[in-house]
């Protein structure tokens, strides 16, 4: 898509104003393989939920992780779209229907307009993709710009190393849509993390759109306490716990971490793969266990936290939710971030590297968060190492201060959205 060929309306037709009480807010997450998108959206939704009991609240998703969907707030909806998947190379694929990328690519396009049509939203927010999938955002956005709806962009901390996501935006003239269709820039992050404004090389105008929130996790008390956990899992004395987040591209991960194993024969180990790990690694990392009574294995837990603040060390990719709790749960962490793109985990050939984990890992090490591994090192050599090194020290207290209050940034930037006025927190 050409930049010349984004059309300019600017022209809002005029509607009554709502009742903040009675407000209209829709977000879009498409997602992929992860969870990260569609449960920092669902942490924003569950939020403007208790502030705006009243508001109605509808979730657009192609996430096909629709267990997390099960505890909606009472005014709250979702749409579900047809999922697409990033495949390296190929780019965003369905994995179910059998449509040809333009067939799905249009469905999904008319499925969210007819829906943000027929929902009235006041308020419309997307979740990391200015133009979604495949630029299939685009007609949206066209359409609300005619209309009294404010449109807000939320982006994680990260995206990839600057240069690939100057080259991708420019590709795909997401510049002018930042510039003409979004209203706000929610960032997931911290400014002294990452600079969006000056690692994206974006112009003034643009960057003063942009509210810093700091970094958005889950805000509740914790459901089970670290003894509950223990007791529940039937563990006394140190464990050990590796994540996989959604688990669709953490076999790697995963693997080599069991194939440490053998070096802690008498510690416990909890594995969770991911709901959305396939049945075929699944398979070969339950063979590689081969029912060691030490080796807990779970697909997904509705709230993990507590069980990274029970484990003595726990190994992960580094992800942005996962690295968020990360920091505000202050575990003993060894992060081993995905370089390889989604879909290529299994291939011996892949067509390139991303770096947005890398480029977090590095950070988290930086500030005294977490111990990282490089993709290139990691082997179960160097990891049992590095476990073994973590459960004979004392923990760390790490002295560095990080916003970890991005939820509550983010919900009073949307309601000060709505209201019409300015931020809370300036650009910072």
């Amino acid at each position: 898509m050409k930049s010349k060929k984004i059309a300019k309306g600017n022209l809002r037709s005029k509607k009554p104003a709502r009742n903040m009480q009675r407000l209209r807010i829709a977000l879009f997450t498409h997602d992929t393989f992860g969870l990260g998108h569609v449960r920092r959206s669902l942490h924003i939704i569950r939020e403007l939920a208790v502030r705006l009991p009243d508001a109605s609240l509808l979730l657009i998703t192609g996430s096909p992780a629709l267990h997390v969907l099960r505890d909606l707030p009472p005014n709250a909806d979702y749409v579900k779209i047809p999922t697409v998947v990033k495949t390296g190379s190929h780019g965003s694929l369905p994995p179910h229907l059998k449509l040809s990328v333009p067939e799905t690519t249009l469905l999904r396009t008319r499925i969210i307009k007819k829906a943000v049509t027929a929902f009235s939203p006041d308020i419309f927010i997307v979740d990391n993709f200015p133009l979604g999938s495949r630029t299939e955002l685009l007609p949206v956005l066209q359409m609300l710009r005619h209309l009294p709806v404010k449109t807000i962009l939320g982006l994680r901390d990260i995206l990839d190393a600057p240069d690939a996501v100057q080259t991708d935006w420019k590709r795909h003239g997401i510049y002018d849509v930042l510039e003409r269709y979004y209203d706000k820039i929610l960032i997931y992050g911290c400014k002294n993390i990452f600079n969006a404004a000056i690692g994206y090389k974006l112009s003034p105008s643009i960057a003063g759109k942009i509210r810093y929130c700091g970094y958005l996790t889950a805000t509740s008390p914790l459901t089970h306490r670290p003894d509950e956990i223990r007791a529940e899992l039937g563990i006394r004395g140190p464990f050990v716990m590796a994540t996989g987040g959604g688990g669709g591209d953490a076999f790697p991960v995963l693997n080599t971490f069991v194939q440490a194993l053998p070096k802690f024969p008498d510690i416990y180990s909890v594995i969770f793969t991911g709901p959305l790990m396939g049945a075929p690694d699944r398979k070969r990392l339950l063979d590689r266990i081969n029912g060691n009574p030490r080796v807990i294995v779970r697909d997904f837990v509705p709230d993990l936290r507590g069980y990274i603040k029970a484990a003595d060390v726990v190994v992960s990719m580094c992800g942005y939710n996962m690295a968020a709790e990360i920091i505000v749960q202050r575990p003993k962490a060894i992060v081993i971030p995905r370089t390889w793109k989604y879909g290529e985990h299994t291939k011996r050939m892949r067509t390139g590297e991303e770096r947005e984990q890398i480029m977090r890992a590095h950070a988290l090490s930086r500030l005294g968060f977490a111990h990282y591994i490089e993709p290139a090192d990691l082997c179960a050599d160097v990891l049992s190492q590095k476990i073994s090194d973590l459960l004979r020290r004392p923990k760390k207290r790490v002295k560095t201060a990080i916003n970890v209050q991005g939820l509550d940034s983010a919900v009073n930037e949307i309601i000060l959205t709505a209201q019409g006025k300015g931020t809370t927190n300036g650009a910072k």
